[in-house]
């Protein structure tokens, strides 16, 4: 085998199936996209550009509004009733509505939008505000960039042909859950690195009392921001933790998504809508409202994806959001990036070695606006070099800087005791590797690449060849009256492709709600084959690859074998299937008619 990678040399990217029959038989049941509206209570009100509005059918209700108050970030209450009325302004960025109409019928919610702000609470408009770019980032929990293109398949499209949006192949996780992404790419400090902010530890002080965030540095910058993040009950600055003192952000969102999760009856509707349906409405009326003023908002979404629950409704919100987008032109001056924290941690994929890797591998896609392409002419071109590099959180935090025209990007890099890169201003060296780019063993998704000197003699090359061949005579199992079975002849050449310790014995657990990483000492290695090889009776010449896991279990040692997509023929087959070209054409690379033996 070759030698455990993380070593410094150029990264090799793990050569993973978007799909195969063994990822199609562990795909999570489908939720229709109208769930939601087919079986929630209607919701009586909506709430646009801080106002209330009572839906038509509901109009002559009369409704009370409790405002949500925060106390600190782990606590929020309901304060007094004051009675509104269709048109009222938002009573505080959140509350309670309680409604009777005049049948007696009733109706109670928490909703929430963006409030004006009074122009005190405005920062001072200067020249050039209007110029700089509005950033938009929303986030989804425990999504893998190729379980993006499996999951949300209209929005993915979407973004990658009306916007133009690139996805980084590479992007890797610097550590376990959510914290270790959105803390470097939120302050530019891993968090490893932090100053001690932990719930219960000695010293330890509120996060914004030891740290600046990104939503600090840019209101320096006369930016509005926006913060909302699903599942406050284990939020990821609050869960570990002491949280924020103060609100980080112009319109702060947690107080009012504690009260709503909390009375919320169904974990993905709240009535007949689809709960993240309404933190998109906010950053949609965030634009709307304050259309000369720069903006930032980010949003993260975990009611569905952090179950590893089937994303249609999911897709169907972004997709509405993104047409959205589009109609408004926001991508004239709005960078756009839909992004995820790290890979499925849940679920029968998850403890397969595709499984393992997709973790590593979230989802970081990027829509730049073209007035930052204008600015920056090279800046395209400079992403579309580092979509094929290897990357990490704290390159993402230097690009946002750079995109918002902040000149702390270079002092973020010199905070970061290994090198980071603003990717759209400079090229991430191909020849990065986890090593230089701080990424420990047990996270690394770059794989480390041998050939073999005697593959047909070596036993890994000659199984997984032999495992290959028997996959293929079972396709055509069922036309064996028709198809003869194929024979391993001879094996050309074989490359293995090999995983850390550290990655290929990674194993997940579920204690209560939470994923837990354990350590399977059982699995002693675990990568790829690549072979090429001749089968008889009918001279064909195929490339499989395998996925490999050797374990130990006592003195015995154990090889197990799966194969990532069909076989394929690299030499011509001509007329060897004729017998099934019409009843089964999909099987003719791997069927030798018996006739042709006759």
């Amino acid at each position: 085998l070759p030698k455990k990678t993380n070593s410094s040399s150029r990264c090799t990217p793990p050569d993973l199936q978007l799909y195969s029959r063994f990822i199609r038989d562990r795909r999570p049941a489908v939720i229709p996209a109208d769930l939601c509206s087919k079986r929630g209570s209607p919701n009586w009100l909506r709430v646009s550009q801080s106002r209330v509005q009572l839906l038509s059918q509901f109009a002559a209700a009369n409704c009370s509004a409790e405002p949500v108050l925060r106390l600190d970030d782990h606590t929020s209450k309901f304060g007094s009733a004051q009675p509104i009325r269709n048109g009222s302004e938002l009573p505080s960025l959140g509350f309670r509505a309680s409604c009777r109409s005049p049948d007696g019928t009733k109706h109670s919610s928490v909703y929430y939008g963006t409030r004006r702000l009074r122009d005190s609470q405005l920062p001072p408009l200067r020249p050039g505000d209007a110029k700089r770019d509005n950033i938009i980032i929303l986030g989804l929990d425990s999504l893998s960039r190729l379980e993006s293109l499996r999951s949300l398949v209209n929005a993915s499209r979407l973004l990658r042909t009306q916007l133009g949006a690139l996805s980084l192949l590479q992007y890797n996780i610097l550590g376990d859950g959510t914290p270790a992404a959105l803390v470097p790419i939120l302050t530019g400090t891993r968090e490893s690195d932090m100053p001690e902010a932990r719930r219960g530890f000695k010293g330890a002080r509120h996060l914004d009392e030891v740290m600046q965030f990104i939503f600090h540095k840019l209101k320096e910058l006369g930016y509005l921001t926006l913060y909302g993040e699903e599942g406050s009950s284990f939020g990821t600055f609050q869960l570990r933790f002491l949280g924020f003192k103060n609100e980080p952000a112009d319109f702060y969102l947690r107080p009012v998504l504690q009260k709503q999760e909390a009375l919320q009856s169904h974990h993905i509707c709240i009535g007949n809508e689809v709960a993240p349906a309404r933190m998109l409405t906010a950053i949609k009326d965030m634009f709307s409202m304050y259309p000369d003023r720069p903006k930032f908002a980010f949003s993260f979404f975990s009611s569905l994806s952090h179950e590893s629950k089937d994303l249609t409704p999911m897709d169907a919100e972004l997709t509405d959001f993104l047409k959205w987008f589009v109609s408004e032109n926001l991508i004239s001056n709005t960078t756009l990036i839909l992004m995820s924290d790290h890979g499925q941690r849940l679920g029968p994929l998850r403890n397969s070695m595709q499984g393992k890797l997709e973790e590593s591998l979230p989802l970081m896609t990027v829509a730049l606006s073209r007035q930052l392409e204008a600015r920056l002419p090279r800046a395209r071109q400079t992403l579309a070099t580092n979509r094929n590099r290897l990357t990490i959180p704290t390159d993402i935090h230097r690009t946002l800087l750079s995109i918002a025209g902040s000149d702390a990007t270079a002092a973020a890099a010199a905070a970061d005791k290994f090198r980071s890169y603003s990717l759209i201003d400079e090229e991430v060296p191909e020849t990065r590797g986890c090593s230089e780019a701080g990424i420990p063993a047990h996270w690394c998704s770059c794989l480390s690449s041998e050939k073999m000197q005697h593959p047909e003699s070596e036993q890994l090359p000659v199984r997984a060849a032999q495992f290959a061949v028997a996959q293929m005579n079972l396709a055509t199992a069922g036309f064996r009256n028709a198809c003869a079975e194929l024979r391993l002849d001879s094996i050309g050449e074989a490359d293995v492709t090999r995983a850390s310790n550290d990655l290929a014995q990674r194993k997940r657990g579920i204690e209560g709600r939470f994923a837990l990483t354990t350590t399977d000492l059982s699995v002693r290695a675990s990568g790829y084959v690549t072979s090429r090889f001749r089968t008889s009776p009918n001279e064909g010449q195929y490339e499989a690859t395998v996925q490999f896991t050797l374990t130990r279990k006592g003195s015995e040692f154990h090889l197990n074998f799966e194969q990532l997509g069909e076989s394929s023929r690299i030499n011509k087959y001509g007329s060897q299937a004729d017998c099934i070209v019409t009843r089964a054409p999909h099987l003719r690379k791997f069927c030798y008619c018996l006739t042709n033996q006759l």
